[in-house]
């Protein structure tokens, strides 16, 4: 509850003066004024500072206040941010020499990690961030890295994986929080990022017809996970991982395990029939699933050199089935299922780009002999 601001008449020595009562640095206190009216106006004064800062400013002795009204505005002058100095000095050795260095906080960071049952593939997608940025830095503690050092590594990055890159970083920063190796978190204190997503590359028709038709001659044993995530819908990590005996070709249907999903939620795909038929075809091939990641890897160059490409774009087969599928169906509720995803982000990631004629197109593209 703040201290209550009172103005009081006093006769001192004869004389009428007016007297302000307020709590100071914990005592009662008192300033003499010739008028009410000057009474008046430092009672009011006081009452806008206590209603802006709180009591606490307030409780301060009047020199105190006043040496803080000059830092501040010296601070100012200087271009000097107060909180970073602040920051600044807990980063000293006086406060860092327990602080475990940057490379052993991100190796017990990797460790908790995972035996917190955080999947091998997150740690990995975690360990490479924090090890560029901790390059050159290895032997720093972490209470001695500041807001310069990560605004500096994010600035060498492009716009675009900058979000990304602070997230894994403000996640190192966290953990060394809570295990009381530094105060604050310096991503806390960066400038958000917005970046406009543009629409997400898929591939044509014509481009699948030449994957499917070329895997089928040359590199069969992948067939099966191209199929599961160009037409099934599945995330790449989540093809290489499905086995045959996942998919039931009685009941056509496709069984995603809670383990090879990103977010560690089991579901069930009933994909579009061509997608069945291409993978009796694959299986009747010989095709491998589950399929080595080296492999899937050495299958993709292939690809990407097969099409032209100068990079192979990001998921680029599971956003191909995810748009061809949605303007086929029509449906974001049944697709948005099959793919794990919510309505919103289906809609706003896949809708419209692609044409129904060119859906149709697309799921007429059937093995060879299929009638």
């Amino acid at each position: 509850m703040s201290a209550k601001i009172t103005v009081q008449k006093w006769t001192v020595r004869g004389q009428t003066k007016w007297a302000v009562h307020r709590l100071e640095a914990g005592k009662r206190k008192r300033t003499f004024f010739a008028s009410k009216k000057a009474a008046e106006a430092e009672a009011g004064l006081l009452r806008s500072q206590q209603a802006a800062v709180g009591g606490a400013w307030l409780a301060l002795p009047a020199s105190e206040r006043q040496r803080l009204v000059q830092v501040h505005h010296e601070a100012k002058e200087l271009g000097v941010d107060l909180a970073d100095l602040l920051a600044d000095w807990k980063r000293s050795p006086r406060f860092t020499g327990s602080s475990p260095a940057l490379e052993s906080a991100i190796a017990e960071l990797l460790t908790a990690k995972s035996a917190s049952g955080r999947s091998a593939r997150y740690a990995e997608s975690l360990s490479i961030p924090l090890r560029q940025f901790a390059r050159g830095r290895e032997r720093m503690p972490i209470a001695g890295i500041g807001v310069r050092d990560v605004e500096g590594f994010l600035d060498s990055k492009s716009i675009h994986s900058r979000q990304t890159l602070r997230a894994r970083l403000s996640t190192l920063f966290r953990f060394a929080v809570r295990r009381g190796y530094r105060a604050d978190n310096p991503c806390d204190r960066l400038e958000s990022v917005k970046v406009i997503k543009s629409a997400p590359a898929i591939l044509t028709v014509e481009q699948t017809k030449k994957c499917l038709d070329w895997l089928d001659a040359e590199r069969w044993r992948v067939l099966g996970w191209f199929v599961l995530t160009s037409f099934a819908g599945l995330r790449p990590e989540e093809a290489e991982k499905t086995s045959w005996h996942h998919i039931n070709f009685d009941e056509n249907w496709i069984r995603v395990e809670a383990q090879t999903t990103k977010v560690r939620q089991r579901r069930v795909v009933y994909p579009h029939p061509t997608a069945m038929a291409w993978l009796g075809h694959a299986k009747m091939r010989g095709a491998e699933l589950p399929l080595h990641r080296q492999a899937r890897r050495r299958a993709i160059r292939m690809l990407r050199t097969l099409l032209g490409f100068a990079h192979w774009p990001k998921d680029v087969t599971r956003h191909t089935a995810a748009s061809y599928w949605l303007a086929d169906t029509g449906s974001a509720t049944q697709v948005a299922e099959a793919l794990g995803h919510s309505e919103d982000v289906l809609r706003k990631n896949y809708m419209a780009l692609v044409t129904q004629a060119q859906a149709q197109e697309f799921w007429n593209l059937l093995p060879p002999g299929t009638k």
